[in-house]
């Protein structure tokens, strides 16, 4: 179990680095790098269920606040544009299930912590 730990220390390096170009990127490299170290320390098996806890309802809470602001549901891409951004909304939407990826990992990361116990 603590390799699918492992597994996502590289999917959360990759999501950092292709904020590069995001106008906000300091926020998404932190936001990213965060549940990077997380899951480097549940491969460790030294995982902070508190802090895990904290990250994942600030993470939640952040997802759904993104997901309201959305005007309508536009999906994640546009026809034929490939990932670049076309409309707000969809910014909004990719955001928010960023956060809630991060949710999930950090969910994930908790039941590990306490299946070693």
């Amino acid at each position: 179990m603590k390799y699918l730990a492992l597994l996502f220390v590289p999917i959360f390096l990759l999501f950092a680095a292709w904020q590069y170009n995001d106008p906000d990127r300091v926020l998404w490299f932190v936001i990213y790098l965060t549940p990077a170290y997380t899951a480097f320390r549940a491969f460790q098996q030294r995982s902070n269920p508190e802090l895990l806890v904290v990250l994942g309802l600030l993470s939640l809470a952040g997802g759904y606040t993104l997901w309201a602001q959305m005007t309508a549901w536009e999906g994640f891409f546009s026809e034929g544009a490939g990932i670049s951004m076309k409309s707000v909304n969809q910014e909004l939407a990719r955001e928010a299930c960023g956060l809630w990826i991060c949710s999930f990992s950090y969910a994930l990361f908790w039941v590990m912590n306490k299946l070693e116990k």
